[in-house]
């Protein structure tokens, strides 16, 4: 009996995998922000790279809502915001050491098919939480604003449609938003070496 008390006390200290995180996100009742592990890489992707620091107990109470409480211990819950954090640092760490070999975590269809929408709004989900600090990416009259681009085309605002319009009518078009995913991996190292000098000087004020 004593064998068994400690495994449990055991598996409550451990992350869940992202399955079962997302399978954690997909019956949260109310809903976060998110509405899956791709949405999620995506919010966190964005406080990694963005323009300051945000506190974490923020940043977790903004994404998950009442179920982001890190103070709660030895349950699921406490499981499934180790799995956020190991996310957070994964992504974190990745960028710092090897930023050539980032992969976002997009959602695939059965046959393989990118759908880069669900990141992509996570990523501008997070840009709201500081808005005003993004706001040099996010102006369209600066050459930086393309390395917002590949992210911006996929998101869409409160009615449903696209954030920058529709593309261009016709095969151009269409390839354009099918395969502009492919440049979110790249862009994102640029978006966190754009704004690099300005969290280094935040920290050593």
């Amino acid at each position: 009996m004593r064998r068994s008390q400690t495994t449990r006390r055991r598996r409550t200290s451990e992350a869940m995998s992202l399955e079962q995180l997302e399978d954690w996100i997909d019956h949260l009742d109310p809903s976060p922000l998110v509405d899956g592990v791709s949405m999620l890489d995506g919010y966190l992707t964005a406080t990694v790279v963005g323009p300051c620091s945000v506190n974490p107990y923020e940043w977790m109470d903004h994404v998950l809502g009442p179920h982001g409480d890190i103070g709660m211990a030895g349950t699921t819950q406490t499981a499934a915001i180790m799995a956020v954090a190991a996310r957070f640092n994964a992504v974190s760490n990745g960028l710092a050491t090897a930023p050539d070999r980032y992969a976002p975590i997009f959602e695939r269809t059965d046959d393989g098919t990118v759908l880069a929408g669900p990141w992509c709004m996570g990523f501008l989900a997070a840009i709201e939480l500081r808005r005003d600090a993004w706001r040099p990416l996010l102006n369209l009259d600066r050459i930086e604003h393309g390395l917002l681009l590949p992210i911006l085309l996929h998101c869409t605002d409160d009615t449903g449609r696209p954030m920058l319009g529709p593309v261009r009518p016709g095969p151009e078009g269409e390839e354009l938003l099918r395969n502009s995913y492919h440049d979110i991996p790249v862009m994102v190292p640029m978006i966190r070496d754009y704004w690099m000098p300005q969290r280094v000087r935040s920290c050593s004020s």
